[in-house]
């Protein structure tokens, strides 16, 4: 199930609490688990959201007790982030739903071989040397070879490869209606496009792009509708 994963509170009481409370906030909650969380009691709010933003990005639990300290005070910016990260995870859904394994790297951790995410440090600082090649931001910011500066807990670096067909699906208005199809409403985003590319979902619905002579042909085993997008040099392109 999508949503927050829990590490498991000491008392039934405490489920039920965090259950109502995020059913009040908009955040799903995907369930409790035994595993133990990286966090530990006593986390300021600028911390926890630092590594609560890591966590809910990769689906890893996040403390009981912290969650329902900070997300109990009338103060909505740590709910308002909680609910950024996951709706990215959910966005990013039919690119993790394979089974891309997470590699750590310098500062950060590589996604499969397309994504890497640069968590943001205590000092509020992001520094880290990229891979060989051109990395593209979410937000379209274009990295080569070293990526360093400020960064607020809401603003952790998500990277993409140079010439990767990144399948993302397009966020509806609640998180508690998202679909669990791949191809739903799904978007390609061509990144620094190299002659071709393709990506395969995990039910085996693949699309495959190709640029000759400035055309761009797309082919896919599915008669779903989508859309697709070419960032090239920091502009944005839909193709269809």
């Amino acid at each position: 199930m999508f949503g927050l994963t829990v590490s498991d509170p000491n008392c039934a009481a405490d489920r039920a609490g965090i259950a109502e409370l995020l059913h009040s906030l908009d955040l799903p909650l995907a369930g409790f688990s035994r595993e133990d969380s990286a966090f530990f009691s006593g986390l300021t709010r600028a911390a926890f959201l630092r590594q609560a933003s890591v966590a809910v990005l990769l689906g890893q639990p996040l403390p009981s007790e912290a969650l329902l300290n900070h997300l109990s005070s009338p103060d909505p910016l740590p709910a308002n982030v909680l609910r950024k990260y996951l709706f990215l995870r959910w966005s990013l859904m039919p690119y993790i739903r394979p089974g891309r394994a997470v590699i750590p790297a310098e500062n950060g951790f590589l996604w499969g071989d397309a994504l890497l995410v640069l968590p943001v440090s205590e000092e509020d600082v992001v520094d880290a040397a990229l891979p060989a090649g051109v990395w593209t931001e979410l937000n379209g910011t274009i990295h080569t070879k070293r990526l360093r500066g400020l960064r607020g807990y809401n603003e952790m670096p998500v990277l993409v490869r140079e010439n990767t067909l990144l399948p993302i699906s397009m966020n509806g208005q609640s998180l508690t209606q998202t679909s669990e199809d791949d191809a739903d409403r799904l978007t390609l985003h061509w990144f620094q496009p190299k002659g071709s590319a393709e990506c395969v979902l995990a039910d085996g619905i693949c699309y495959h792009v190709q640029e000759k002579g400035g055309q761009i042909d797309i082919r896919t085993n599915t008669t779903k509708p989508f859309h697709l997008i070419v960032h090239r040099d920091g502009i944005e392109t839909l193709i269809r």
